[in-house]
């Protein structure tokens, strides 16, 4: 290695991004950090609507905090990060309100509520500001509590300013079919950080454990004074759907939602789905409504968002490789919750990061 670590970042996702942020700032020794990546507000092409690419899948993200009880040791160790970022959130949201997070009442019903609701299992109420039982809409279990909301797009572009001009964090836009070849951009064995989304492996490939869950939203741009710009809305049916509203902050509409369906990669835009969320939306969240001047009720879609959220079987993969002439530490697999474990899971990868990095430079 040279006389400082040179960090190569795979993926310019919001795990990506949020892993170079959270490694910029707690690294203390001098270091450079390069982020290599296709997709990402650092590719041009993209920044005039980062959402027409939806295998670039962070842009699209409805991005809200809801929180639930923890079924396994994995889910809790992830409800820790979650936590992380919690707190990472409320400082940004005082400290830079170009972020665009915003605090606001998180609500959910759950028509057939598992008994790790019920009894309000361990991680779901935990680090929670004044989260309560409520009691109004029969038939359906539901809890309310303060969270975060963010207009996606401008987070990460707000994210890869701070980087660039904070940090001077470097960024490549290459296509990579491999980690492998990260050596061929950058020379001296560096430690490689794989935020790649489905898991891309060192000789080629993907993690055979990665799947995509595809999800359909719609983007509404809602009538003036709608109480849903300071609320996310959760309903859990029991037939399996979900119907959702979250606002995006800073006058980016509000996402009504929305689709999880497991496996499918199709990145077109269907429009049974569309039909069956207009149906849903216009039963449950009526409010996101406009009138036209004959009475009549309508929703005023702005745009359709279709991306694949890159789920793992046994979630999260945090851990260290040791490949040939680099280490990669692993930081993928999130499905739908990237941006609730964004800064949390860089923060694990940072101390990752330090066990790699002290048998070689002092820290």
């Amino acid at each position: 290695m040279s006389t400082q670590p040179h960090i190569v970042i795979v993926g310019a996702g919001i795990l990506g991004l949020s892993t170079a942020l959270a490694v910029s700032e707690h690294l203390k020794i001098a270091h450079d950090i390069t982020i290599i990546a296709e997709h990402g507000p650092h590719n041009q092409s993209m920044n005039a609507n980062m959402t027409n690419f939806p295998q670039y899948t962070s842009p699209w993200a409805g991005a809200h905090f809801r929180p639930f009880p923890s079924k396994n040791p994995q889910e809790y160790a992830e409800m820790k990060l979650t936590r992380l970022t919690l707190k990472k959130f409320k400082q940004f949201a005082v400290e830079y309100p170009e972020s665009s997070i915003k605090f606001v009442e998180g609500v959910e019903y759950l028509e057939a509520p598992d008994e790790h609701y019920k009894k309000v299992g361990e991680g779901y109420s935990d680090g929670m500001d004044n989260f309560s039982r409520i009691h109004d809409k029969p038939g359906y279990m539901g809890f309310k509590y303060d969270t975060w909301v963010v207009n996606s797009p401008l987070y990460l572009h707000f994210l890869y300013r701070k980087l660039i001009s904070e940090y001077h964090v470097k960024f490549l836009n290459a296509k990579l079919t491999s980690l492998s070849q990260v050596n061929d951009y950058i020379t001296g064995n560096p430690v490689i950080i794989n935020c790649s989304g489905m898991g891309l492996r060192y000789n080629g490939g993907f993690d055979p454990n990665c799947f995509p869950i595809r999800g359909q939203t719609l983007l509404i741009n809602p009538p003036k004074g709608c109480s849903y710009l300071n609320q996310t809305i959760t309903y859990q049916h029991a037939d399996g759907n979900w119907t959702f509203v979250i606002p995006r902050p800073s006058n980016g509409g509000i996402i009504l939602g929305g689709t999880k369906q497991v496996g499918d990669s199709f990145t077109g835009i269907r429009q049974e789905d569309t039909d069956a969320l207009l149906k849903r939306g216009e039963k449950y969240f009526p409010e996101l409504m406009r009138t036209t001047r004959d009475n009549k009720k309508f929703f005023d879609i702005l745009r359709v968002n279709v991306g694949l959220r890159p789920a793992r079987q046994s979630g999260l993969n945090i851990s260290i490789e040791h490949q040939e002439a680099n280490v990669v530490i692993n930081n993928y697999g999130a499905g739908g919750m990237g941006y609730e474990l964004s800064y949390g899971s860089g923060l694990m990868v940072y101390e990752k990061l330090t066990e790699v990095l002290s048998r070689t430079f002092k820290l």
